[in-house]
């Protein structure tokens, strides 16, 4: 696992959450969908996942009183497998939780195989199928879960050398 630093989106990222999205999805949001949501907070909540100065994944969660929606989760290519989104699905939890909410859904494509796993080890279930939720006709998952997720993380033995450093003994 490698850590990542999460925070809020402001305007000054749309040029690297464009490129996420572009390097993630056959159909991208719009650049002037993000570009409003980034330049007038309301209920879309942006969040990046920063390594070393790169952003390298983001998420989009708007709320309720009572429940969450991830809207969007997206990670470069290159840096899937490095715990990233699990790290950003741990920051939307804790946000829900903090604002009332004690359940979260999301829509993922049916073909996505590895996003549904990913997501049913947080404890996501089936709901319903959308029919042709998706522009190219695709259609959707809709999952659901209750909050808290089952947030686990596994480092490896290699994964502390990176971030814990040894005492030096002299």
């Amino acid at each position: 696992m490698q850590i990542a630093d999460i925070d809020f989106c402001g305007p000054g990222d749309l040029a690297s959450l464009i490129a996420i999205e572009s390097a993630c999805f056959k159909t991208p949001w719009a650049t002037p969908m993000i570009e409003y949501d980034l330049n007038n907070p309301g209920p879309a909540i942006y969040m990046k996942a920063v390594m070393k100065g790169v952003t390298v994944g983001y998420g989009v969660l708007s709320m309720s009183e009572t429940a969450s929606h991830l809207m969007n989760l997206a990670v470069l290519p290159e840096f899937r497998m490095r715990c990233v989104a699990l790290q950003l699905m741990s920051a939307f939890d804790e946000l829900s939780r903090l604002r009332g909410c004690d359940r979260m859904r999301l829509e993922v494509r049916s073909s996505n195989v590895v996003a549904r796993k990913f997501y049913a080890s947080l404890g996501f279930v089936y709901s319903c199928r959308e029919k042709a939720y998706y522009a190219d006709g695709e259609d959707g998952i809709v999952l659901v879960s209750r909050l808290p997720l089952k947030i686990e993380y596994r480092m490896r033995p290699d994964d502390f050398d990176k971030h814990i450093q040894t005492p030096s003994r002299g």
